[in-house]
């Protein structure tokens, strides 16, 4: 079997070993509240302690882990107000980037949207929510690739990875794919259109229709004390 966390090639270790870990926290192979151990890390990564010490403290810079020191180095739990500050940030984010990515956008790029947006209803329609939400970021991504802004391109991946981590569970609630998918036809439709004011309001409240049904969910299990993934 192969190991996810082994190393290979020769960029920058620290910058391997945070790609790693992140996208393994956002998957969730390390659930909210394990212990992220150094040296462990460092043993499978095949690296020594340095790099792998140096990703954590930029996971932790991202709150992704917390440096406690009884504990040492913890996954996060996410909380309703830690996901209603994330996602109203999101919401403008990628509003703007709709925005300003509308008054562009050219016609390969409309094609490249459509395609993503058929296989969306294909998906939605088998339920497969995981497949959905690769797709969906697919989607929100090419967006990003038009908007001509690296700031914001990078400062629109950094909270939608934060987000990544209870997306999919709120697709998972009856009838939000369906709901998803009609949400990104209206905004193509507004890219169609050249309306950026429109796509930049109907991108927001897609956001915000996420966060409403994330947080239901989360709510319920705060009120149950469960740890929020």
């Amino acid at each position: 079997m192969k190991n996810p966390l082994k190393i290979e090639g020769y960029d920058l270790l620290s910058k391997k070993v945070y790609r790693i870990l992140k996208k393994e926290i956002i998957k969730g192979s390390f659930k909210p509240g394990n212990k992220i151990l150094e040296f462990a890390i460092a043993q499978q990564m095949g690296v020594s302690r340095t790099p792998v010490r140096e990703a954590i403290r930029q996971l932790a810079a991202e709150g992704f882990v917390a440096l406690n020191p009884n504990q040492g180095v913890v996954v996060k739990s996410v909380s309703a107000e830690n996901i209603r500050e994330i996602l109203q940030i999101h919401s403008v984010l990628e509003g703007l980037a709709a925005r300003l990515a509308c008054e562009v956008i050219n016609k390969e790029g409309l094609k490249e949207l459509e395609n993503y947006l058929n296989e969306m209803e294909n998906l939605q329609k088998t339920g497969d929510s995981i497949a959905y939400s690769e797709v969906d970021l697919k989607f929100h991504d090419t967006i990003d690739n038009y908007c001509q802004n690296s700031r914001l391109i990078k400062m629109r991946k950094n909270i939608a990875d934060q987000a990544k981590r209870f997306r999919i569970s709120s697709l998972r609630i009856s009838k939000r794919l369906k709901e998803s998918y009609k949400e990104h036809q209206k905004i193509l439709e507004a890219f169609k259109a050249k309306d950026a004011k429109k796509a930049d309001s109907l991108s927001q409240k897609h956001i915000q229709n996420a966060l409403k049904n994330i947080l239901k969910r989360v709510l319920e299990k705060e009120n149950n004390g469960e740890i929020i993934a």
